[in-house]
């Protein structure tokens, strides 16, 4: 055979190995939609991760991941690269672009820095927890950007991909349906935005798979019948029809949403995150009413306040849990009415609060504990004192109570500026017309009678539940004597107990403070059916015109005071005083416990609860603080985060490998089982074949099984050709015993063909995506009896 002939035909396999690359690359208007439309729909499912964040950083860190993540996709669509090559420029991307988008304060303008890429690498497996355990918006906070960022990068690598690089594209709307679920599942636990883009985002899906599927089938009969496709007639009108559809069944979706839009807060991930903050860890406030007026206490100052407005009440604690020894700040390890303490990073929705907005600016002196006294309803809080990061690291707030805490304490050196919301109150006359509200709280235990004694007693006569709520504060304010038990003061008990709010009832004079005072108006307010709570404060009368306090007001330990809240069902939460103003205390007469309507029933506390009360420390000084632990179990603490983040790193790594070892496994599995010999038997070649292509042997579509075996290393290939070719054309199904040995053989070649090649080349050819997406031969999909050569298979 002479040169010539031969050199023609190797040209004439480059020019078809050409043909079929060029082939394989997808055309510009599938590479155009294609990416538009997954840009699009991670675009919509952005709308569920909006409210977790709330901050113009979010919209940087999205739209860079979706530009890297297309740019990633189109250059491996393009270039053909392979899986581990794919997941390789995902990561640099990650790496380069990550810090200046998701952790803009660590970044050195658009490069990253050490400590910039130690927070976004270790967010990665980090963050979810940190972002579930902090309320919402947490905008650039504490790098908790990455798991958005990464999220929407991994997405449009994979859907970019996916529609570019697979038959079927409309499956590239699987990845952003799952990322607006995870947004959902993260989100807060009130919707705050109505179902509508839930349902574009479906609809959206839905219509780029309409639309694939009527390219895809034109273009098959286009292709079988030798003719060019109707764009208008197999490919517009078709889908303008189903897109009618899906509009229709989007707008009937959307309007039952919006009419049916549930109202209740709904089950997420964090609903079920117990926060790092209990407050029942702590002493409750409340016990310690007395150690403020205490000589030296009751004139020493203890916050001063700028812009209070008149009348202005600064709360320390709100508190919502009676179990008749002790009202107490509740939380998630007590009843589940009670709040939660989450951390808040930026700011505290207000919106469904009507008010004025106020800012205050806050330094506290002799004041001290856990609890960081704030006025209204929190909006923002921003710490300016000597440890302001580490008090804003280890600040938490209750939204349902509006408390705020700051774990290991404030005190005197303290300062912080806040901006809140205060609630209009209603008058007197329209309180007087409320109704209870629909808010929950937990249920008090051990009510002594005497609460509902006195309210029966009080409102004989009276209609209506705002009405008997007046005449029950009346009553405490006129009935009622003011005396703390200190210095030359009637003597007057400390403790807020069952058997001591029977005391306050039942005594001939009733004498207290605010401690009692606000406890058995708040008993009395939920036996009318009113939701009621505790509120322990500060309250001062103010200054200044048009009712803002342009000056500075000083908080001394005397203007420490109780009030409480109910909740209504026009006005929301109202504060009331129910403390009798300070007047003289007639002389004593006869002490001795009158009964309301029924003979006095004391409910006394269990003793040692009895003891625990009589021993409660002022707020001034929390529990101590647990033995130090032992430095070895410092250090494995330490460390354990960062071997975590190693191994989540490294897992998330090897896990594309790990699928696509494990989908060749699966592939091998259904091949050497099939149901009849010669599927075995074909099963048996077209693994060879795949470990051949793996292994970067050029072998295309139409080759026939003989000239694969002629392009193989190993010459005991053209037996394995020649079996197989024999068991497909021949006139009788092989039996087991053939496809036996046709495995076995198959197995030894295979392993023949790891000789010679280091470990890098063996896993790049275990993990190799090329006979993955090598596109089956009509002929070797479907191995029928046929007239033509034996060798013409492939």
């Amino acid at each position: 055979m002479s040169a010539q002939p031969v050199a023609a035909a190797a040209d004439v396999s480059s020019r078809r190995a050409e043909r079929e690359r060029r082939q394989r690359r997808p055309a510009v208007l599938r590479v155009v939609g294609g990416t538009l439309v997954v840009v699009l729909l991670v675009g919509l499912a952005s709308v569920a991760w909006w409210p977790l964040y709330r901050s113009s950083a979010m919209v940087g860190a999205g739209v860079a991941a979706v530009v890297a993540g297309a740019l990633i996709a189109l250059a491996g669509s393009w270039w053909r690269l392979p899986g581990p090559v794919l997941l390789a420029l995902t990561v640099a991307a990650f790496t380069l672009v990550g810090v200046p988008a998701a952790v803009p304060t660590e970044a050195a303008g658009v490069l990253p820095t050490p400590a910039g890429l130690v927070d976004l690498f270790s967010s990665v497996a980090l963050g979810w927890k940190r972002l579930l355990t902090i309320g919402p918006p947490v905008g650039d906070y504490e790098a908790l950007l990455v798991p958005y960022f990464a999220s929407a990068l991994v997405v449009v690598v994979v859907g970019v991909t996916i529609a570019l690089r697979t038959p079927r594209p409309e499956i590239a709307a699987l990845p952003p349906l799952a990322f607006f679920a995870v947004g959902v599942l993260v989100g807060p636990t009130r919707l705050a935005y109505p179902v509508v883009s839930g349902v574009v985002l479906v609809g959206a899906a839905l219509a780029w798979a309409l639309v694939s599927r009527r390219v895809r089938r034109a273009v098959a009969v286009a292709g079988t019948a030798g003719s060019r496709v109707h764009v208008g007639r197999s490919i517009v009108r078709p889908s303008l029809v189903g897109l009618a559809t899906i509009v229709a069944a989007g707008v009937l979706a959307s309007g039952l949403g919006v009419v049916a839009t549930p109202h209740a807060d709904r089950r997420v991930a964090r609903s079920s995150v117990v926060a790092p903050f209990d407050p029942r860890d702590y002493v409750s406030p409340l016990s310690g009413f007395r150690a403020y007026e205490e000589a030296g206490t009751a004139d020493a100052p203890q916050l001063t306040v700028t812009g209070l407005p008149a009348d202005g009440f600064v709360r320390i604690a709100t508190l919502d849990t009676y179990d008749g020894v002790v009202y107490s700040v509740g939380g998630p390890s007590g009843a589940s009415a009670s709040g939660t303490f989450s951390r808040v990073p930026t700011s505290v929705d207000t919106s469904g609060v009507r008010g004025r907005r106020v800012h205050v600016d806050v330094h506290v002196r002799g004041y001290g504990g856990v609890w960081v006294p704030t006025v209204g309803d929190l909006e923002q809080i921003r710490f300016t004192g000597s440890h302001a990061d580490a008090e804003r690291n280890a600040f938490y707030y209750d939204r349902s109570t509006g408390t705020a805490a700051v774990v290991g304490g404030v005190g005197r050196g303290t300062a912080y500026s806040l901006t809140a919301v205060v609630p209009t109150r209603p008058s007197a006359g329209e309180l007087a017309g409320a109704r209870p509200g629909a808010a929950r709280v937990p249920t008090p235990t051990q009510v002594p009678e005497a609460v509902s004694d006195t309210v029966a007693a009080t409102t004989k006569g009276v209609t209506g539940t705002g009405r008997k709520l007046a005449a029950v504060i009346a009553a405490l304010r006129t009935h009622g004597y003011v005396s703390h038990g200190v210095g030359d003061d009637r003597p007057s008990r400390s403790g807020h107990g069952a058997d001591r709010i029977t005391e306050l009832l039942t005594a001939p004079l009733m004498i207290g403070d605010g401690e009692q005072y606000a406890v058995a108006a708040s008993l009395m307010a939920q036996d009318l059916g009113f939701p009621a709570r505790v509120v322990l404060g500060f309250a001062s009368g103010g200054s200044g015109a048009d009712g803002v306090d342009t000056g500075r007001t000083t908080f001394r330990g005397a203007d420490v005071t109780a009030r409480i809240e109910v909740d209504t069902a026009q006005y929301g939460w109202v504060m009331i005083d129910p403390n009798p103003p300070v007047r003289a205390i007639p002389e004593d007469q006869d002490q001795t416990p009158q009964p309301v309507t029924r003979p006095e029933t004391v409910v006394p506390p269990p003793p040692a609860a009895q003891e625990d009360q009589d021993t409660q420390t002022p707020p001034q000084s929390d529990r101590g603080t647990p033995p130090e632990a032992p430095l070895w179990l410092r250090i494995l603490l330490a460390a354990l985060p960062w071997v975590i983040g190693a191994l989540a790193v490294a897992a998330l790594v090897a896990l594309p490998f790990a699928v696509v070892v494990a989908r060749k496994r699966l592939r091998r599995r259904r091949r050497r089982r099939a149901p009849t010999g010669r599927a075995r038997v074909v099963g048996a070649w077209d693994e060879y074949r795949d470990a051949l292509t793996d292994r970067g042997v050029p072998i295309g579509r139409a080759a026939t099984r003989r000239d694969v075996a002629g392009m193989a290393p190993d010459p005991a290939a053209a037996g394995l050709a020649a079996l197989a070719d024999r068991v497909v054309f021949g006139p009788a199904d092989a039996d087991g015993a053939t496809a036996d040995r046709m495995w076995s053989a198959t197995d030894t070649a295979v392993r023949a063909l790891q000789d010679g090649r280091t470990r890098w080349q063996r896993f790049r050819a275990a993990t190799s995506l090329r006979s993955l997406r090598r596109p089956r031969s009509p002929r070797a999909s479907a191995p029928a009896r046929s007239s033509s050569t034996p060798g013409s298979a492939g």
